[in-house]
């Protein structure tokens, strides 16, 4: 057994440091003699008979856990948008121009001439079926009561929805080349 380290405390106390196979222990004493027994070890503890000591208390270090290798994330993947059917588009054209009262034939003219009828077509600051610049769309769909998130140009629905709104407020002078 190693032997006890005593250092004298401005309380009166003791504190006793014993070896313990988990780690250090510190132990507060009130009885001149006391036996502890630690990790299956007693040791016989002796305090002087003229000092008046507390309670005991004993804390044990804590392992220190073995570290794990951390797992490498998955790659999310990208979700593919789901395709659009004609039959989707053509339901679309029809939906909205009636809506509108304005002309199938030239909403669909001028989504083939700005876009070739792809709703992700870039062409600088514009975007989608009908290349809305972001400041168009946002005033546009602003005006509509609706959505005003520039993403949603790329959404066909909402483009065509929205082609068709300012056709029939502002005019074709929007698509002043594919409007003819």
């Amino acid at each position: 057994m190693k032997k006890q380290k005593m250092v004298a405390l401005p309380t009166k106390m003791f504190l006793c440091v014993l070896p313990i196979v988990l780690g250090i222990s510190i132990i507060i004493i009130r009885s001149p003699k006391t036996t502890l027994t630690a990790s299956g070890q007693t040791h016989q503890i002796t305090v002087s008979p003229t000092v008046f000591v507390l309670d005991y208390i004993v804390i044990t270090e804590t392992p220190i856990p073995t570290p794990t290798s951390t797992p490498t994330p998955l790659p999310t993947s990208t979700p593919t948008p789901l395709p659009f059917t004609t039959a989707d588009y053509e339901k679309w054209f029809t939906t909205y121009s009636n809506n509108q009262s304005i002309n199938k034939e030239l909403l669909k003219r001028i989504a083939f001439c700005e876009s070739g009828l792809n709703p992700r077509a870039i062409n600088g600051v514009y975007g989608g079926l009908y290349q809305f610049s972001t400041n168009s769309w946002i005033s546009t769909r602003k005006s509509m009561n609706q959505d005003s998130n520039p993403d949603l140009r790329f959404n066909p629905e909402e483009a065509i929805k929205t082609a068709a709104f300012k056709i029939a407020t502002a005019g074709i002078r929007a698509w002043p080349n594919c409007s003819k």
